[in-house]
């Protein structure tokens, strides 16, 4: 009956959307669908990339193009609307944009292009004609952000097709290939029009030679002869165009790194020799240097240049400074001149790679542009050779960053319609008496809401207070060999200190820390942070009756968890390696992996009584120390659905585990892990999932040693406004779960440790949706969750999802079981 139903809908949106259609503004045939046959070795989408046109899109597995529906119908002037037409329209645009023009030209006449009034009317100008221009190409707003331009089938564009799927062919290792095209009309719509090319590829030779060198300079031959091995031309391969400009771009590379500063790979021309193809089977590939068809236009481009002399300017100068201070100092055979604002020319000179009486390398130049950059202190590097005196002259010229600079972001979450913002500040002041150090301070301010331990009805806002400065030197402090191994990483040498609070309705939680970390970026992708040092002085006060009495009675069952609440010493030295495929913005197509290791209280070994003396002698003997080995990994994979940038599939999955050892077999309350919140699994509130299927009266804080942790979404975009903006959705699905160790915390917790045969039965499901408003520059987002599997409930009587909520057992002191939409309120993504 159910399907019955949902076929009768479907049938009536049919009619809907194509009986109710407004009267066609479409003078051409439509372009419905372009697909290829014949092709096997070469796949589908790389030929279809080749295509300039796409059809309009449709809803999946149907007929049905919404986006045009809407262009058509938004276009079109219909009663009893008394709005003009978008072709009526259009002619008013075209008149007020000539006019806009017009007035331009009046006003501006007599001005000086350069001053400030003519800027600032031709940028009110250009404002005004780019919106104008959009409307007259794009058409109104509702057009643009409900629908969709139409595709037209032009008989030109496809045997231009047909051409560029012949050069592709051929530029990629094929003889003998044909490739034509058939159109049909659509059996829904007699307006469109159905494209297939039909491609033979014929056969391919493989390259039988790739060494063959026509080089007229006899010093370059041999340069090439000793890097042949690294060729991207492979003998027994399929010549294609990717490799033909891969090889063309290494010896460009190769020869400017061995001194060749005027060479281009337009020098270069790659031959291949087929006229033996029937007897031998194969193709050879000829490298001339020069290209013989094109001389090269520098007759310099085979002179090897030893770097002359380098010149470092850092620009300081400023109109508020009428009378600049310039100061030029000679370190180690570099020229360094500094307007206004010095730089230890110690450290500048370990990060400058181009050297006088060295032979020009290409990758001595981006070396040290990569070296200056990751230092924070400059605005823009730029590096200029002049070879106008026959010698090869180079000049670094900076400009100096703000010495001071202040961010800020806000954002929050909300919890029971209970708002919990924060506020984040960073002030950070560079080039500390000139030595290119600089001084970081973070504030950050916010409140969480929550609901208390024990009054499971009353949400609070949680203070949350954290201030931490630290000192960033752009080096590694260590011992001079380790550190020059480092050097050109852009590596950094973090020292800080801080202090973080927290305020909840059952206590007070206060830590000191201490911390020095190495972070060094060997590429843009990887990132690596160690840190030896990091030491925290932890106060838990102000605990309230009831919740002294709660880990009180843990206690008496063996469960050792309010250790974790006593005044506390946490040692930690600590190593973490980043992989992101897009390290400046958020990924759209890629990988992203962060690894963490960690192990606490190490030192403590080397103590007989595992306790730090004078540490203890300070605090007292109530001082808990601990000991233990952390581990994270935390993948995520992002990908694009059917090529278009308006859909894509992400995923995650996080794991971790944390073993504590020594006495009490406790871990500090900071290194357990947590689920449920924002970025975690949605449809549980922060850190109250778990641990295993135990099952817990009280809405506490629900600490694990062992994670497991996924998450899959698909986005998609729903519309465009303001420009460039979107509000973009997504449909998500979580799951996951904490355990704990066998005797570490167990006791009274039935279900709460980690089993084999059964922890996949206690695997946490939530689902919802959500909304992001993607304003460019930051994103806003709210996701509702609703649980789908609690492994609180008993075995056989898990899934939640519409079922009688009182079939179930409740942990608050509500009646009955609750399973309501979950809002969640985040800025950025969740992963």
């Amino acid at each position: 009956m159910k399907r019955a139903l949902l076929n009768i809908s479907f049938f009536a949106l049919m009619l809907l959307v194509f009986g109710c259609s407004p009267k066609s503004v479409f003078t051409e045939p439509l372009l419905s669908s372009q697909t290829f046959r014949g092709n096997k070795t070469l796949p589908k989408e790389r030929l279809e990339a080749l295509l300039p046109q796409k059809p309009n899109k449709r809803l999946p597995y149907t007929p049905i193009t919404t986006g045009l529906y809407f262009y058509q119908l938004f276009s079109a002037k219909l009663p009893p609307f008394s709005y003009k037409s978008y072709a009526e329209k259009k002619v008013i645009w075209e008149k007020e944009l000539t006019k806009l023009n017009d007035d331009f030209d009046q006003r501006v006449k007599g001005l000086d292009i350069n001053s400030e009034e003519y800027l600032k009317i031709a940028k009110k100008k250009e404002s005004k004609a780019q919106k104008l221009t959009r409307k007259i190409n794009e058409g109104n707003w509702a057009m643009r952000t409900f629908g969709e331009a139409p595709s037209y089938f032009y008989e030109a564009d496809a045997i231009k097709n047909v051409e560029k799927v012949k050069t592709y062919l051929k530029n990629h290792g094929f003889f003998n290939y044909s490739v034509s095209y058939k159109k049909d009309s659509t059996f829904f719509n007699r307006r469109g029009i159905d494209v297939t090319y039909l491609v033979d590829e014929g056969t391919f030779y493989p390259l039988k030679q790739v060494d063959s060198l026509v080089v007229q300079d006899r010093t370059i031959r041999e340069i090439l002869r000793a890097n042949q091995n690294e060729s991207r031309l492979k003998a027994g391969e399929r010549l294609t165009l990717e490799d033909y400009n891969d090889e063309k771009v290494r010896i460009e590379n190769l020869l400017k790194n061995n001194g060749y500063y005027n060479f281009s790979k337009d020098y270069i021309s790659i031959r291949v020799n087929d006229l033996d193809t029937a007897i031998t089977k194969g193709i050879a590939a000829i490298t001339y240097i020069p290209n013989p068809s094109r001389p090269p236009q520098n007759p310099n481009y085979r002179k090897a240049y030893p770097i002359n002399k380098v010149t470092f300017i850092s620009d300081g100068s400023s109109p508020a400074i009428t009378v600049p201070k310039v100061d030029t100092i000679y370190n180690r055979n570099i020229q360094y001149i500094f307007v206004n604002k010095r730089f230890s020319t110690k450290l500048l000179d370990s990060k400058i790679d181009i050297r006088p009486n060295q032979l020009y390398k290409l990758n001595n130049r981006l070396q040290t542009e990569k070296n200056l950059y990751g230092l924070d202190q400059f605005q823009f590097t730029r590096i200029n050779f002049d070879t106008t005196r026959g010698l090869l002259d180079a000049t670094i010229y900076t400009r100096p960053l703000d010495k001071y600079q202040f961010t800020a972001e806000t954002g929050g979450s909300v919890f029971r319609l209970v708002f919990g913002p924060f506020f984040n500040t960073i002030f950070k002041v560079r080039n500390i008496q000139g030595s290119a150090s600089s001084l970081e301070t973070n504030l950050r301010f916010g409140f969480e809401a929550q609901t208390g331990f024990f009054d499971t009805d009353v949400v609070s806002r949680n203070l949350e207070l954290g201030l931490n400065t630290s000192l960033i030197v752009p080096k590694i402090l260590a011992p001079n060999f380790l550190a020059q191994k480092l050097n050109a990483f852009t590596p950094q040498t973090r020292l800080g200190v801080g202090a973080e609070f927290t305020s909840r309705q059952e206590y007070s939680r206060l830590n000191f820390k201490i911390n020095g970390t190495y972070v060094w970026r060997p590429s843009p992708k990887k990132f690596w942070q160690v840190s030896l040092v990091d030491l925290n002085l932890i106060f838990t006060n102000n605990q309230t009756k009831a919740f002294l009495d709660y880990l009180d009675t843990l206690k008496a069952q063996g469960n050792n968890l309010g250790q974790s609440f006593n005044r506390s010493f946490v040692s930690t030295i600590s190593a973490s390696y980043t992989y992101t495929d897009d390290p400046y913005g958020q990924i759209k197509k890629g990988n992203y992996l962060r690894l963490l290791m960690e192990s606490g209280g190490t030192t403590l070994n080397f103590f007989p009584s595992g306790k730090i003396g004078f540490v203890s002698s300070l605090f007292g003997d109530s001082l808990q120390f601990f000991k233990f080995v952390r581990f994270n990994a935390d993948y995520r994979r992002y990908l694009s659905i059917g090529g278009s940038k308006n859909a894509s599939f992400a995923y995650k999955i996080n794991t971790g585990i944390a073993y504590a050892y020594g006495e009490g077999r406790n871990l500090p309350y900071e290194k357990n892990f947590f689920v449920g919140g924002p970025s975690s699994i949605r449809a549980w509130r922060p850190r109250t999932l778990g641990p295993g299927s135990a099952y817990s009266f009280r809405n506490l804080d629900q600490p694990g040693s062992i994670l497991l942790e996924t998450s899959a979404e698909y986005r998609f975009k729903i519309i465009r406004f303001l420009g460039d903006y979107n509000i973009n959705g997504a449909f998500f699905v979580d799951a996951g779960n904490v355990w704990r160790f066998q005797g570490q915390n167990t006791e009274g917790l039935t279900g709460s440790d980690f089993q084999f045969d059964r922890f996949y039965k206690e695997i946490a499901v939530g689902t919802g949706f959500g909304v992001r408003v993607d304003l460019s520059f930051f994103v806003l987002r709210l996701d509702w969750a609703v649980k789908v599997i609690d492994p609180s409930q008993e075995e056989g009587n898990r899934w939640v999802l519409f079922r009688d909520k009182s079939n179930f057992r409740t942990n608050t002191q509500s009646d009955g079981y609750s399973n309501s939409l979950a809002l969640n309120f985040g800025i950025g993504y969740p992963f």
